[in-house]
């Protein structure tokens, strides 16, 4: 019998459970360091001019160059970039057609140029879209989709090995840091199961917290296990000495970029204008280069800010607490009422599953008494879900009704829900559920914090992507109450 169904007909034995609790913790906890202590340290920027080869090597390709100035970790940018790359080296073409740029896939590279296992994959990818050698931006763009998980990770890991091959980069993760998570969720998985083998046949109604405690523990493991899988095959490095040196090099040359590269720039440039284009896109410059060759997405969960004093990368969240983005004191209200609903229909219920309710159908069904008084106890479990939501949605309310924040920064992100969360979730984070109303979050970065939790907007309240803004916002709910452009994040034309 399966370890899912003898939870269901037992409770989880209390020892081997809090041993499974512990070992997950354990897991947590190492994976925990194992990201802290490999992470890349932050840029110091040297210079203003663009880095030399180093001694016996050609000049970093775009694609490299990102993975060096992106927390070594290949951006989504690189691929666009390659992209550009390729088109300065004459393997691919770009042109307009009726005012739409075009992609030519047949070119003409130099004799002797050869291209990397990554160029080789974005080659492949703009010649599948092609008709007739031709791909048009809409056609790019209605083809993203196609860069499933699998296609990334093979992209992530060539850049990577190109990086590790020039000795600016090795794997982040290797056995030394995974072993110790790897092997805390072997015995987690495995007290968790003896944990519902071994238990004892009590009813569900006498034993629903410790059952809900086991379910926990199994998304808890699968949480860690997946995060350690993930770990082991990616293609996240960390730095080499050199590696470092480069990075600020980069950095530094960035700051040379934002100077020079002015708004208006097309990728419908010069050879040597594209390859910087290229380099300024994978650093978080030129960004609309991205819209004019939508290879690839933008990454809705990392983007670049120049908020602070250096510009630096930022991790932007997406929260799926439920009634996120509501207004608190109309969630507040419909709390109170849901919880007294569903604390009235428990009683109810409770009072059928002991006979001192619905006694005449009961006394008509003499033979189906005790599946009726089972159905109602499991029922009155089920009610706890409302009940825990409405407590949830009364206290979050009442403090957010109380409580607001203020944060002015720029606006590193501004997705629309459908476009950052699974379909199921959306419902669960808000959003409005018609589909005629607008919402969108807004990741505002102020320059102090690594990590960006995005607010909830309305029409009302939204503010665009690349604006430095003011926003009023409450801490649980991210509830938008106002947002107030104070400026551009982005530059002025060059003169």
């Amino acid at each position: 019998m399966s370890a899912a169904l003898l939870a269901f007909l037992h409770r989880p034995s209390t020892n081997t459970l809090a041993v499974a609790i512990v070992c997950v913790g354990a897991a947590a906890a190492a994976s925990w360091w194992a990201e802290r202590s490999t992470r890349a340290p932050r840029p110091e920027p040297s210079g203003d001019r663009r880095p030399a080869p180093l001694e016996g090597q050609a000049l970093e390709p775009p694609a490299v160059v990102g993975l060096l100035t992106n927390e070594f970790t290949a951006p989504r940018s690189a691929v666009t970039a390659t992209a550009l790359d390729l088109a300065a080296r004459g393997w691919i073409r770009l042109s307009t057609v009726d005012g739409e740029p075009v992609v030519v896939t047949r070119g003409a590279p130099a004799q002797g140029d050869s291209l990397r296992p990554y160029e080789q994959q974005v080659l492949n990818h703009l010649a599948s879209r092609a008709f007739n050698d031709l791909s048009s931006a809409s056609t790019l763009a209605a083809s993203q989709h196609r860069l499933d998980r699998r296609w990334w990770l093979r992209f992530d890991r060539a850049v990577a090995a190109d990086a590790a091959d020039r000795g600016l980069s090795s794997q982040r993760y290797t056995p030394i840091e995974l072993a110790p998570p790897a092997a805390f969720t072997v015995i987690a998985i495995l007290a968790w199961w003896f944990s519902a083998r071994n238990g004892d046949e009590i009813a569900i109604a006498d034993s629903w917290q410790s059952r809900a405690i086991w379910l926990a523990t199994l998304g808890a493991i699968g949480v860690v296990a997946a995060t350690t899988a993930l770990r082991a095959v990616g293609g996240a490095q960390r730095p080499s000495a050199a590696g470092v040196e480069r990075m600020n090099a980069w950095m530094g040359f960035r700051r040379r970029l934002v100077e020079r590269i002015p708004a208006s720039a097309t990728i419908l440039a010069a050879p040597e204008q594209q390859v910087a284009l290229a380099q300024a896109l994978v650093m978080g410059v030129a960004t609309q280069t991205a819209g004019q060759l939508p290879v690839a997405p933008e990454d809705p969960r990392r983007a670049w800010s120049d908020a602070g004093e250096q510009p630096h990368l930022v991790r932007v969240r997406y929260p799926v607490r439920p009634g996120y983005g509501q207004h608190p004191a109309k969630l507040a209200a419909v709390g109170v009422v849901l919880f007294f609903v569903g604390r009235w229909l428990q009683g109810w219920l409770r009072r059928v599953g002991d006979g001192e309710a619905l006694e005449s159908l009961l006394d008509r069904v003499p033979g189906q008494i005790d599946l009726i008084r089972d159905i109602a106890d499991l029922l009155a479990l089920a009610c706890w879900l409302p009940v825990l939501w409405a407590l949830w949605a009364v206290v979050a309310g009442a403090v957010d009704t109380l409580v607001t924040r203020e944060r002015i920064g720029a606006v590193v992100r501004a997705p629309r829900p459908s476009a950052v969360l699974h379909p199921l979730l959306l419902n669960v984070v808000k959003p409005f559920a018609e589909r005629d109303r607008f919402s969108t979050y807004l990741a505002v970065d102020d320059g102090r914090r690594r990590t960006v939790w995005a607010w909830l907007a309305s029409e009302r309240s939204a503010a665009p992507q690349g604006a430095q803004a003011r926003v009023r916002a409450t801490p649980m709910l991210g509830y938008v109450r106002s947002s107030e452009p104070v400026g551009t994040a982005t530059r002025r034309p060059a003169d």
